[in-house]
């Protein structure tokens, strides 16, 4: 049988355990049904432009058949430069490509340093891409929104993410293919 002092422990406990539940309830989440808010349910594909953007500029955002007749797979030169025109660096990418993807390997030029890189991305209905370049020493993500009319030339603009958290900059792309002379 219990006594006084171990009923009134007992009753302490479970007022404790009563007060730390009210105290610290857990929040309730409701997620909205049949609300996709992803980029590509957004039709964005990059946080900068919008599927009527990228419309205007020769692409939407959606990768599509018609884009696996343009050939990218090549050598690429793009010179990067920031909002007031100052040169961030180069990039020279060897691209190949598979249907809609686009991937490769190339070196990063920013005065005397050079670092590896590799790029990754896709063709996008129309006339556009997405490629994301990182440096593989300094592991810096060039994110860019590039549009090719004519398959050998390309303009855009990019976004810089840096490791450490610090933040994006935001420039300008343009560059051409070095092969693109070559017969098909």
């Amino acid at each position: 049988m219990l006594n006084f002092s171990e009923f009134m422990l007992m009753l302490a406990a479970i007022a404790c355990i009563i007060f730390a539940a009210c105290a610290s309830p857990t929040p309730i989440v409701i997620e909205p049904e049949g609300m996709d808010l992803s980029l590509e349910g957004m039709k964005i594909s990059d946080p900068e432009h919008t599927a009527e953007y990228l419309a205007k500029t020769g692409g939407t955002a959606r990768p599509g058949l018609q884009t696996y007749g343009r050939n990218l797979a090549g050598n690429w030169s793009l010179e990067l430069r920031d909002m007031k025109s100052i040169p961030i660096g180069d990039v020279d990418l060897q691209l190949h490509q598979s249907e809609a993807a686009l991937f490769g390997t190339g070196t990063f030029k920013q005065g005397l340093i050079r670092q590896m890189a590799a790029a990754e991305g896709s063709l996008l209905e129309g006339n556009a891409m997405i490629l994301n370049v990182v440096t593989l020493d300094s592991a810096y993500l060039y994110r860019m929104t590039l549009n090719s009319a004519d398959g050998n030339s390309t303009s855009g603009t990019f976004t810089l993410y840096l490791p450490k958290g610090e933040a994006p900059v935001k420039g300008t792309v343009s560059g051409g293919r070095n092969d693109w002379r070559r017969i098909s």
